[in-house]
């Protein structure tokens, strides 16, 4: 079975927490946008064009071959940045495949191997990783510490602990780096503070219970809708934005150093969510975060969250993404004669058209497509 199949059979949630995914699906689909932009320093930041380019997401895919263990740590040396993989087992020849795709500190990553191998790993930097097994089991080494990764669980540790890892027959895995900087920011954030210099999370994680879903779909949207084109290129700043949501939900929904700590009191002024309400409004267009509305509002981004809700019955990232809908259409109501509605949406930073139809009619009754074709007829 493939992982896809394999996640889609053991899925099994509740009305509340599909309804979850929906939402934070869609806001990470809007998070993605066609064009570069800027901010200046400051409290109320302005936004303009400053002409950064966009970035390339890195690809690289070993496909389904059948390699010795030597053939198989040479390439995950090579397209691995900073990453050093040393054979333990130095068996025959067996089928093995790997692919990973990333950008900008945050990458996804899937892989697949019938017979047992064993690797020493040297990894040069700091960031989250997240390891998931849908088939058999994998065993990771941190220092002097193991942990048996087994199908319905996860590990999350730091790369610079990641020292060895044992794949077992039949693996079938997958897993995730976040970038350590943005989920510094996310802490700040939240609980308004430096985090501490030991700061980490719990290692072993329930892989289908808590805040993981919602997690794993966020991760595996990235991997598999966002970094599937070899072609696509996409916004740092917006991929920043999208990094941010991930952070977020990491921080405030798994156990972690800090997590017996309480956010600063949470209740703010009708006025100061409505600061945030007129910045996303004046702002839509652009890459901002839900750090820049809560910024602009002059409110820790925990407090906006939960009285963002209170005031209008949905998230910030919600109401962006409805003020987002309303410039596109507004757009397609008045688009020239050789606009088109992919480049509208990709305006809008709405990336993959079908579901922008979706979202569209569903908000306005009807097709985008019918309402280009009804003005032109004017």
């Amino acid at each position: 079975m493939s992982i896809a199949e394999i996640t889609a059979e053991r899925a099994n949630l509740s009305t509340y927490d599909q309804t979850w995914l929906k939402h934070i699906t869609n806001d990470a689909q809007i998070l993605l946008v066609s064009s570069g932009g800027g901010r200046q320093a400051g409290k109320h930041k302005q936004w303009q064009d400053l002409g950064f380019g966009l970035t390339e997401i890195f690809v690289a895919k070993l496909e389904e071959a059948s390699l010795t263990a030597e053939e198989i740590a040479y390439w995950l040396s090579d397209n691995k940045e900073r990453d050093n993989h040393v054979p333990l087992n130095r068996g025959a020849r067996d089928l093995f495949a790997f692919s990973m795709q990333g950008v900008d500190g945050f990458v996804g990553w899937s892989g697949s191997s019938e017979t047992k191998r064993d690797f020493s790993v040297t990894v040069e930097r700091d960031d989250f990783m997240f390891f998931f097994e849908h088939s058999t089991y994998c065993q990771l080494t941190t220092g002097n510490i193991r942990h048996i990764v087994c199908p319905g669980s996860g590990v999350l540790t730091t790369a610079d602990r990641y020292s060895g890892i044992e794949i077992g027959e039949k693996s079938i895995g997958e897993g995730f780096v976040v970038s350590r900087n943005a989920v510094m920011s996310a802490l700040t954030n939240t609980y308004e503070c430096f985090a501490p210099a030991d700061f980490e999370f719990v290692a072993q994680h329930a892989a289908v219970d808590g805040a993981m879903p919602q997690l794993l779909t966020l991760m595996r949207f990235f991997r598999d809708e966002i970094c599937a084109n070899q072609n696509l290129k996409a916004s740092p700043i917006a991929l920043a934005s999208f990094q941010e949501a991930l952070a977020l939900l990491m921080v405030q929904n798994l156990p972690h150093s800090l997590s017996h700590r309480k956010s600063p009191g949470c209740s703010i002024a009708p006025k100061q969510v409505r600061r945030a309400v007129e910045f996303a409004r004046t702002h839509a267009n652009a890459p901002i975060t839900l750090a820049d509305m809560a910024a602009a509002a002059d409110v820790s981004v925990r407090a906006l969250q939960t009285n963002f809700r209170r005031f209008y019955n949905e998230t910030p990232m919600e109401h962006l993404r409805r003020l987002r809908l309303e410039g596109a259409r507004n757009d397609i109501k008045n688009a020239p004669p050789l606009a088109t509605i992919a480049e509208i949406a990709s305006r809008w930073g709405f990336t993959h058209l079908g579901r922008f139809s979706l979202q569209y009619k569903e908000a306005f009754g009807t097709l985008p497509s019918l309402d280009l074709r009804r003005e032109r007829k004017k």
